[in-house]
């Protein structure tokens, strides 16, 4: 249900026309995507957004994820754009935000940053497929996750949103104070991209439709150790289920993916605990703007930095 809350009610609205543009454009060209995370639990629980909830968040299996890439630039209508967090200089997120670009919705911590500036948005997150062994699928998480942990503290140092982004790596304070100094004398992009390297020499090792595992790597999946366990046959369909004025496809499997995503799977009762403790999303930590365009806050930004 659209949120009670006139803000987060007018951003759900823009992201629900930008899915249905997405959607469009997937059934077109016959690409697979489905739901995830919290846009999982809204379908499931309100039959469409949680609440305090202000984007969509969608999976696509990587042969569909990099189809999807090459596709919209063409087939996009001219007020959408993507913008791939991987190609940005000072991004904190390294998958794709199909964003509204008549409008502004951009975190707090990047606003010194007009590279990374967007419109209000929906997620959009390969799914890849990883190793059978559960020590080499350890050794995979590992990998992936350091090395995104490692980008955000050389973008942003320790003033990053999640105090722990290095602590899980190195619990010795001595220790990771070194690592941190490491990490700065490294070029600006260079974790970012070593992380898209990696991610994409294991996604040609273990294609996404081959594979008995898969998984989304994003920062705290290896801290977590839940989404090791997710199998890829819960992605090989999907159900329809009415989301808003309109539907969405959650896939077959999707109390393996929650419980996995979780720990455990979301129920009326967990979720009325956790917004008890939690009324709004991103829109605190942002500057969001429904009216006034993200370029003229790009110029506006460039000029000031004159």
């Amino acid at each position: 249900m659209f949120s009670k809350n006139e803000d987060i009610r007018d951003i759900q609205k823009t992201a629900l026309s930008i899915f249905k543009e997405f959607r469009r454009i997937c059934e077109e060209n016959n690409l697979r995507f489905y739901t995830s995370g919290g846009t999982t639990i809204g379908a499931l629980l309100y039959k469409g957004f949680i609440p305090f909830d202000d984007d969509i968040d969608i999976n696509m299996p990587r042969p569909d994820y990099e189809r999807f890439k090459q596709l919209a630039p063409a087939v996009l209508p001219r007020h959408l754009a993507v913008f791939d967090g991987l190609e940005s200089t000072h991004a904190d997120f390294h998958f794709l935000k199909l964003h509204d670009t008549r409008t502004m919705f951009t975190a707090n911590l990047l606003l010194p940053y007009p590279d990374c500036y967007t419109g209000a948005f929906i997620d959009i997150e390969p799914i890849d497929g990883v190793p059978s062994n559960q020590e080499e699928r350890e050794q995979w998480y590992f990998q992936i996750d350091k090395l995104y942990c490692y980008d955000l503290l050389r973008k942003f140092g320790k003033k990053y949103l999640y105090p722990d982004t290095i602590a899980w790596l190195y619990p010795n304070r001595l220790i990771r104070a070194i690592a941190y100094a490491w990490i700065q004398l490294h070029p600006l992009r260079y974790y970012a991209e070593k992380y898209e390297q990696l991610q994409r020499h294991y996604a040609e090792q273990y294609p996404f439709d081959e594979s008995e595992y898969i998984s989304y790597p994003r920062y705290g999946m290896y801290r977590t150790k839940s989404m090791w366990n997710t199998k890829r046959a819960s992605w090989d369909s999907y159900i329809e289920i009415p989301f808003e004025d309109t539907t969405i496809r959650v896939p077959k499997g999707y109390e393996n993916v929650l419980t996995n995503q979780y720990g455990f799977m979301p129920t009326w009762e967990t979720q009325k605990r956790y917004e008890q403790d939690t009324d709004s999303h991103h829109i605190t930590t942002a500057l969001v703007d429904l009216v006034k365009p993200l370029h003229s806050y790009r110029t506006s930004k460039s000029l000031d930095r004159e």
